[in-house]
């Protein structure tokens, strides 16, 4: 179709004077095809709604910059995800529960004028279970002096990589005690009753004895170390999903987020041509066109076939493995209100730690018959590393193998699941020999490459307060220079 009058300006800005031709999976999309109502012009696109894209859209905004989010789910938001039960109205948190008490954390919530509190511990019984077979595993934990003593060891030798706490910035050449399993790094150190404790707040990561040590340390540094001795942090309504509810309506009301969108191809340049992406949209098929592209979602190689990857993009990304973590809410568990956590030991494994794939823990939740239950597998190197039925049907399993060997304990049930959520994959990470072949130097070298910049848990942790500081502190500073 022809496009005259006053979009020939948009055109110029958006497209550099120049037509282009998409392919797609189905169709090849020439710029003249495109309603100047479907051209959508931002300063920066954002693919992916989650923590990273949420907040990078929210800052831009306050700094004087255009964006729009690309979101394939029907809200924003990620893995934090709230449940409010519809008897008592209490919302129940099943993925991101708490958050460090730092300055970008609470200028943020502030900012939606969303109170925040100290969450409070666990309290009830506290049961160890072999999920495999139902029985009761004796667990002898360490004292809180001795807890203490180990973590102060921890913190010293986190002291010795300062840069960490900004990203995963390593020295080089890389030490080996990086990249040494972290069941090795705890033995070498003697700090070994610092692992029951990363154990329960570190769900997600794959086998603890097996990974890089730095994967402990990137998520596990100074501002946690600080939050796990001073308290973290929660909304004061217990909801934390409040905080993209209310970021969700001001960026629909701006413009600024395309809500059940996938986006089909990205074309990307060098120069100043920016960025374009084909979005399938509910109300058809839109150009995006931007001059920078944050890109906010794992960066798993199976995510990433729409863009126009470089060689060199390709060869780190595929490079990296993840582990499945899935959380769920079940009721008729058969287990009492009264037991608030019971945890998944084997009686003659290094640490009573359970074997992968697996359920972590069942939690109570305060609301009477409803349990939060958190799953995980090993990491490898498909972003799907199970199946939702597979995992469900093993829950079911657990649950039942403990009543069933524990008759005067706990009623004989069928649970059933409440909410379920897959968040595979899940802290993405590289393997220990390309740690120390310098990986996460060549991987943030990608920022700015083509435009395109890089934000998420990948990048940082899988820590929505440590991945909010690194996106405010070292990925849009590089961005808005370009801008």
């Amino acid at each position: 179709m022809r496009i005259q009058g006053l979009f020939h300006t948009v055109l110029a800005v958006c497209l550099a004077r120049t037509s282009f031709a998409v392919q797609t999976t189905d169709l090849t999309f020439e710029v003249e095809d495109f309603h100047p109502n479907d051209i959508i012009s931002r300063d920066v696109a954002i693919i992916g709604g989650g923590s990273a894209g949420t907040y990078s859209a929210i800052s831009l905004k306050d700094k004087g910059k255009s964006s729009i989010i690309i979101e394939k789910k029907s809200r924003i938001g990620g893995h934090c995800e709230t449940y409010i039960d519809p008897a008592t109205g209490t919302p129940i948190d099943i993925g991101v529960i708490t958050f460090s008490n730092t300055s970008v954390v609470r200028n943020y919530f502030g900012r939606f004028k969303i109170p925040l509190t100290k969450i409070g511990s666990f309290g009830g019984a506290t049961n160890n279970y072999d999920f495999r077979t139902g029985m009761e595993v004796n667990v002898s934990s360490p004292e809180a002096t001795q807890v203490g003593a180990a973590f102060a060891g921890y913190a010293e030798q986190v002291a010795k990589y300062p840069d960490l706490g900004n990203g995963m910035f390593l020295p080089n050449p890389v030490p080996e005690d990086l990249y040494m399993p972290f069941g090795d790094f705890i033995v070498k150190y003697s700090i070994q009753d610092v692992l029951q404790t990363l154990y329960i707040y570190n769900p997600g990561l794959g086998d603890i004895l097996t990974v890089p040590t730095v994967e402990m340390m990137r998520m596990f540094n100074p501002t946690v170390l600080g939050s796990l001795a001073n308290g973290f942090l929660t909304t004061q309504h217990h909801n934390n999903s409040e905080l993209y509810t209310e970021a969700q309506i001001e960026l629909l009301s701006d413009s600024s987020l395309l809500l059940n969108s996938e986006v089909l191809h990205v074309q990307r340049s060098d120069s100043d041509h920016g960025v374009k992406l084909v979005v399938n949209t509910p109300k058809g098929r839109k150009l995006v066109c931007a001059k920078k592209l944050i890109m906010a979602i794992p960066p798993h190689i199976d995510f990433l076939t729409p863009l126009d990857l470089t060689k060199q993009e390709k060869e780190i990304f595929s490079k990296l493995v993840g582990a499945g973590y899935y959380a769920s809410i079940l009721k008729n568990t058969g287990l009492p209100d009264s037991v608030s956590f019971v945890a998944n030991h084997v009686q003659n494994t290094p640490y009573n730690l359970p074997p992968l794939p697996g359920t972590y823990n069942i939690v109570g939740t305060g609301v009477p018959g409803l349990h939060t239950v958190y799953c995980g597998t090993p990491l490898g190197s498909k972003s799907a590393p199970l199946s939702d039925d597979d995992v469900k049907a093993d829950i079911i399993a657990s649950i039942q193998k403990i009543q069933k060997e524990n008759p005067g304990k706990f009623n004989r049930t069928t649970p059933e699941f409440v909410v379920y959520s897959s968040h595979a994959p899940f802290y993405l990470q590289a393997r220990p020999e390309d740690t120390k072949n310098g990986f996460y130097k060549k991987m943030y070298a990608l920022q700015g490459v083509k435009n395109t910049f890089w934000t998420g848990g990948t990048w940082k942790a899988q820590d929505s307060s440590e991945i909010w500081r690194f996106t405010e502190e070292t990925v849009l500073p590089q961005l808005l220079k370009g801008l």
